[in-house]
């Protein structure tokens, strides 16, 4: 009687998980903005980026990374000001020997000789400039309409010349001298299409855009407009070259950037593009800078790319469920298998000892 009831027992529960998970299977099924995975709330992020730091950001750690960074060159002082506040932060005392090389550091980079020399250089090849010096030096240019008419000037004589055409310059060009037309066409704005665009110039001229982040925009931008067109500069209007939904993603991939801008600056954001591999980088990066503000630069120094955008993340409530659904299945199963299992036994021992 005992081992019925036990096993009536068994059966519900398998029952009633069966019943859950079929349930939270549906109800995914059903509903396609349902996502396993959803966004952390603001508060719930920057909860999960402080208990990160506090468990990674030990005086080891923070000495590797400061030491790491004055070894570069040209020495990025945004990366090392982000490690010094993160150490401030959590009131971690650094070794005098890596407090003496930080000032003599700074001291040699920021003297009025190696500021001129190094903006002399930044001028002639933007791939050599520090942060500091490409916003003196080389952004003026850059992010301003006279760098969109000379990339796309640029572009065109190397299209009537027979020269390999740059079709990432090209787009990028044709997306800050065209901001206002392209997004009147497209339904956006107008200043993030432009800051984004010349935010992703400069990175590139500087060599601080991942290889794969130039290959996405290359694609997007194939996809965007008639690059034929594009290249032969015989047009009045950009709109006439423009394909509309295929350039919402890239319209939208400006948006973020724009968004970083406002959240960490012009040199934050060229820095963190280092950080940017496509559009859902550059998606989860605005996220974080709408959350952690100046903070990002130092979190993502300290925890890496990959750790800072997973932490935005959490499985959903129905997920859960889910995951419930399946444990008390899996152990419902194996208990009336269990179970089963030993009631067969019995019947064996009973028959051989008869």
């Amino acid at each position: 009687m005992l081992r019925r009831l036990r096993l009536l027992g068994l059966m519900t529960l398998l029952l009633a998980s069966l019943a859950a998970t079929w349930q939270a299977a549906r109800e995914i099924h059903d509903n396609p903005a349902l996502r396993p995975i959803i966004a952390r709330s603001a508060a719930e992020y920057r909860a999960a980026t402080d208990r990160a730091l506090a468990q990674t950001a030990t005086t080891g750690h923070m000495a590797g990374l400061l030491s790491a960074r004055l070894a570069e060159s040209p020495r990025n002082w945004l990366a090392l000001d982000a490690l010094l506040a993160v150490a401030a932060e959590r009131g971690l005392p650094l070794h005098p020997t890596v407090i003496g090389r930080i000032e003599a550091a700074r001291a040699a980079d920021t003297s009025y000789l190696s500021l001129a020399t190094e903006c002399a250089h930044c001028v002639v090849d933007a791939a050599s400039c520090s942060l500091n010096t490409a916003l003196i030096c080389n952004a003026p240019v850059t992010l301003s309409p006279v760098g969109d008419v000379i990339g796309l000037g640029r572009q065109g004589v190397n299209y009537l010349t027979g020269t390999e055409v740059d079709d990432l310059d090209l787009a990028l060009s044709a997306i800050g001298l065209g901001a206002t037309a392209l997004a009147l066409a497209s339904g956006g704005s107008s200043v993030p299409l432009k800051l984004g665009a010349s935010l992703l110039r400069l990175s590139r001229k500087m060599g601080v855009m991942t290889p794969a982040l130039a290959r996405s925009l290359t694609h997007m931008g194939a996809a965007a407009f008639d690059l034929r067109a594009l290249r032969s500069g015989k047009i009045s209007d950009l709109r006439h070259v423009l394909r509309v939904d295929a350039f919402r993603p890239l319209g939208a991939m400006m948006q973020d950037l724009a968004t970083v801008q406002t959240r960490v600056g012009t040199k934050g954001t060229l820095h963190l593009l280092a950080h940017v591999d496509d559009a859902t980088d550059a998606r989860r990066l605005a996220r974080s800078a709408e959350v952690l503000g100046a903070k990002t630069i130092g979190r993502a120094e300290v925890l890496g790319k990959t750790r800072l955008f997973r932490l935005g993340l959490r499985l959903s409530d129905l997920t859960l469920h889910l995951f419930a659904g399946l444990a008390g299945l899996l152990a419902a199963v194996t208990a009336l298998a269990a179970g089963l299992a030993q009631s067969l036994a019995l019947r064996m021992a009973r028959g051989l000892l008869r």
